[in-house]
């Protein structure tokens, strides 16, 4: 179990009374008249009583904004309480002075975490959303529950931590805390299942994922039965079967994003995760196709290394994060932080290769850490396409680094190119990858990264060459063909080589390649 104080002191200082802003204020007072009008007009009927819950209570509680207004409503649906909510605004719009909007129903979609028909609307320039309170049943085989209405209690334990199931009662203007222990535990920064925690997460294993991704963003720190649940063999099992590789990528790259994604990754590290988190596929045709036609031994040594090599990455990384001050910057973005971590983390994958496409004659290799990220994260390609270039060209640019002196100016430029415009984060990955394995190399990079901006070359990605295609054509007097192409590719070479070099130069430099080329 990983225990580890707070980042900050946000559950320490836990309120203990909500205070509602202007517009929620607002929003409260409405939903509390429309259910008094309705209770007193259905006196037979259950009572409405209704609890806002989710997220917004405990950023609430902890004193931070939040603008996710989630709705439970407990004798009717969702659906029903808001075409109610609108005819009662219809009736009384000099009262309150806004127009009902249109309601938007959600259909069920388990794969999404929506196991109930949601309706949303916006109320005093918010979303807001209503649902009914439910109770849900698991089988063995998936992680979509039978789900039926349910009492406040059975929807609290339904949650996937203790301090998530707390409700906001809009009508007593109280906090509920149906599961005992919830309060506490988001005072004391612990995130604990309410129900049994094995049970828990083989019924929805997407709970451990979203504990831990908890876990990273506010520095709490997990129960220690949770914990061990967590890393049960049957746990990783279920993570394969019953979680889609898109809800999987989802958790991890809000994550990754977070303020603190060396935390989820310790979590996933020591909890034995990795290898079903970082997995390189979703098709299971594609995976079987794969283990016929290929050797697999060294794709599993990979696996095999992948825990210990992250466990090195959380080591030594909050070091150079310290040290560093430029990279330090750039972490701040979550979109480098994402791109940047599994550059780092996924190196084990480096020169294996997977089928991608049975189907293809041609081109259907892909790396082996891009597949894990556009296939079992289901990232972009733009993203699956720089990772998979940055893991794969560390040996060379290494090799670049430590000997750039005695290197030609055009194979620095070309090596910056192959990263379409995003040298530096490349360059940082591989930097931080060469600190793991060996800490003196920060100076090397430092002053490689200094000579790249000294001779210019950091936007080599934009140099165009001097003289166009249809101009080199006509200077040549060649008709345009398959020529073109590696005559273009060296003027580039060229121009890097000779920065001050204008278009007669390399139009001279054409001529030298067309005489010795015979096939043109």
């Amino acid at each position: 179990m990983l225990k580890r104080a707070a980042s900050s002191l946000l559950h320490k200082n836990m309120i203990s009374k909500l205070t509602l802003t202007k517009t929620e204020q607002d929003v409260c007072s409405l939903l509390k008249d429309y259910s008094q009008e309705y209770n007193q007009s259905m006196p037979q009927k259950e009572p409405l009583m209704l609890r806002i819950t989710g997220g917004w209570v405990r950023d609430k509680l902890l004193g931070l904004d939040s603008h996710d207004l989630d709705i439970a409503v407990n004798a009717m649906s969702g659906e029903q309480f808001a075409l109610g909510l609108s005819d009662f605004l219809n009736r009384h719009h000099d009262i309150y002075g806004i127009t009902p909007h249109s309601i938007h129903k959600i259909d069920k979609n388990p794969e999404k975490s929506k196991h109930l028909e949601t309706a949303t609307t916006k109320l005093f320039g918010i979303e807001v959303d209503f649902v009914n309170l439910r109770s849900e049943e698991y089988t063995t085989e998936s992680r979509i529950p039978v789900v039926e209405f349910g009492t406040p209690k059975q929807d609290a334990l339904r949650r996937d931590a203790t301090l998530n199931a707390l409700f906001y009662n809009i009508q007593h203007d109280e906090i509920e805390d149906f599961t005992g222990s919830g309060l506490e535990d988001l005072r004391r920064g612990v995130l604990r299942t309410p129900l049994p925690p094995l049970q828990t997460f083989l019924d929805d294993p997407l709970r451990v994922l979203r504990l831990i991704r908890f876990a990273a963003r506010f520095g709490f720190s997990i129960d220690p039965e949770t914990y061990a649940a967590m890393q049960d063999k049957n746990i990783n099992k279920a993570l394969e079967v019953k979680i889609s590789r898109e809800r999987v990528g989802i958790e991890i790259q809000k994550t990754l994003q977070g303020p603190d994604p060396l935390l989820g990754l310790k979590l996933i590290q020591e909890a034995g995760l990795d290898n079903v988190i970082f997995y390189w596929h979703s098709d299971p045709a594609i995976i079987a196709y794969n283990a016929e036609m290929t050797e697999m031994s060294e794709h599993n040594q990979a696996y095999a290394n992948l825990n210990e090599h992250i466990a090195l990455v959380i080591h030594r990384l909050p070091r150079l994060l310290e040290n560093f001050s430029e990279l330090r910057a750039k972490y701040m973005d979550k979109t480098f932080k994402q791109t940047f971590l599994l550059s780092v983390i996924l190196a084990p994958f480096r020169g294996i290769k997977i089928i991608w496409n049975p189907q293809k004659a041609l081109n259907r290799e892909l790396s082996l850490s891009e597949s894990i990220v556009k296939d079992g994260l289901k990232l972009g390609k733009t993203d699956s396409d720089l990772i998979g270039r940055c893991v794969e060209t560390h040996p060379e640019y290494n090799n670049i680094v430590l000997n750039y002196k005695t290197l030609p100016r055009s194979e620095i430029g070309l090596a910056i190119r192959a990263y379409k415009g995003q040298w530096e984060l490349a360059h940082l990955a591989n930097l931080a990858l060469a600190y793991c394995l060996d800490e003196s190399s920060l100076g090397q990079y430092q002053k490689f990264f200094k000579y790249v901006y000294d001779q210019n070359l950091q936007n080599s990605h934009c140099l165009k060459p001097l003289v166009d295609g249809k101009a080199l054509s006509k200077k040549m007097n060649l008709k345009p063909g398959p020529w073109m192409s590696r005559v273009v590719s060296e003027m580039i070479k060229w121009q890097l080589d000779n920065p001050s070099g204008g278009q007669e130069d390399v139009l001279e430099f054409v001529r030298e390649i067309l005489l010795v080329d015979s096939s043109v």
